[in-house]
């Protein structure tokens, strides 16, 4: 197995592997998608001769034959993921598009990793419970459930001949048919999975309860939340009925969760197996690291100032700024490299300041009309020795000449109003 470092640069000198991995390389295309990424966005620099990472962390296998992965460790030691994802998902505007997040490749065969850089069964069930939350909250789908019944005096969709002669009109009973019909209702399939899974949940939450530690009782409340609304839902599924399902592209929250409910149920509620010398089996997943930084950094302001005046994922014709604060008219930004510790990175400032300058960035998301004002721009990065939360951070972060108004924000004295913000993101001791 390889293990590395996000973003660490290396050389392979066995020559079948690194075989291998170009090979592997070539025939992947530059993405986005989670889901088709690989080698965890392994890249190659000829004119240096070396390999590189990039900024996601996870597992992969390397080979189709499955007999080598790579894995990719979080820069920070013990990074204590389930809290990050926990504050994202309590806010509601970041807690959408969560594969852009995390992916798991369900149908993968599962492969051994050490359990001090990732608790991966705390994780999962942290992410099946609020995409479950988040479709109990905009109501279980309806679909249409087949039936066979034996009905008196009636017809009913296709009457079932063969079961009807031997049960009705054999016996002298002919008003007595067997039929076979659907009815629209919430008892389908999609929602009887997601019933099973949730049972099993409930085992995994009290088995994990140590690993789980303050989000234990959260993660209850809302299994208790959450099972009301499969109050008239079966839980009775067969292994054969997780083939079965075929969602509409429109529910992306039922395509979402449906892989994660049928590992869930096929290893009967034990997703990660103990391996040997403290090693967990777990199929291949992937993390993208700066979104999820984007996004706990979202979470956070958002617990602090009121949203209407923390703009998100603000676009125009290409050009994205990550928040915007309106009272202020300031660009925030989130950089996740730790390097800003060290000093200024100036390609990260050309491109904030492109964007205090753009025109209509200034007017529509900044409320800024003054041409001659200069709009401050904030970078928050992710330090060791940063800011643990914002709660008592002042409602505006500058006072009105400038000067700072918190002793935990940097100023970049190369640039005009230009400042930085370190955050300390959760570690597991």
């Amino acid at each position: 197995m390889l293990s590395f470092r996000e973003h660490e640069i290396f050389h392979v000198e066995e020559e079948k592997l690194r075989k291998l991995l170009m090979d592997q390389m070539r025939g992947v295309e530059k993405t986005q998608c989670l889901r088709d990424i690989r080698l965890m966005g392994m890249d190659y620099d000829f004119r240096q001769d070396e390999f590189f990472m990039s900024y996601y962390v996870g597992a992969d296998w390397i080979d189709k034959r499955h007999s080598k992965a790579i894995v990719v460790r979080p820069k920070i030691s013990g990074l204590d993921f389930q809290t990050m994802f926990m504050r994202c998902f309590a806010c509601e505007k970041v807690n959408k598009d969560l594969d852009k997040l995390f992916y798991i490749r369900t149908e993968d065969k599962p492969i051994e990793i050490d359990s001090h850089d990732f608790q991966l069964e705390p994780l999962l069930i942290v992410y099946f419970m609020n995409v479950v939350k988040r479709i109990v909250k905009k109501g279980l789908k309806s679909g249409y459930v087949t039936h066979e019944e034996r009905l008196t005096s009636k017809i009913k969709g296709k009457i079932l001949f063969s079961q009807y002669i031997k049960h009705g009109f054999a016996q002298g009973r002919k008003d007595s048919v067997d039929c076979r019909f659907q009815e629209y209702e919430i008892d389908c399939l999609e929602n009887r999975i997601l019933k099973a899974a949730l049972s099993y949940c409930r085992g995994m939450i009290i088995r994990q309860s140590q690993a789980l530690g303050m989000h234990f009782q959260p993660l209850v409340n809302m299994y208790n939340e959450c099972m009301p609304a499969f109050e008239n839902v079966s839980s009775e599924i067969s292994i054969q009925d997780l083939s079965r399902i075929h969602l509409n592209p429109m529910f992306k929250d039922y395509r979402e969760a449906m892989p994660l409910a049928k590992m869930i149920i096929r290893k009967q509620g034990k997703c990660v197996g103990d391996g040997d010398d403290g090693l967990q089996k777990f199929p291949p997943f992937i993390i993208d690291m700066p979104v999820l930084f984007e996004r706990y950094v979202y979470a956070l302001l958002a617990e602090r100032y009121d949203t209407s005046l923390i703009g998100y994922q603000e676009a125009v014709r290409g050009n994205i700024i990550d928040f915007s604060k309106k009272d202020e008219h300031m660009i925030i930004d989130t950089k996740y490299i730790p390097r800003w510790d060290e000093g200024v990175i100036h390609e990260n400032v050309r491109q904030l300041s492109g964007y205090a300058r753009h025109k209509r960035i200034r007017t529509n998301f900044l409320n800024c009309q003054d041409e001659e004002f200069v709009s401050p721009c904030m970078v928050i990065y992710p330090s060791k020795e940063g800011v643990e939360n914002i709660m008592d951070f002042p409602d505006r972060l500058l006072l009105g000449n400038g000067e700072l108004n918190s002793d935990k924000i940097g100023v970049i004295s190369e640039y005009q109003k230009f400042y930085k913000l370190p955050i300390k993101l959760p570690v597991i001791e």
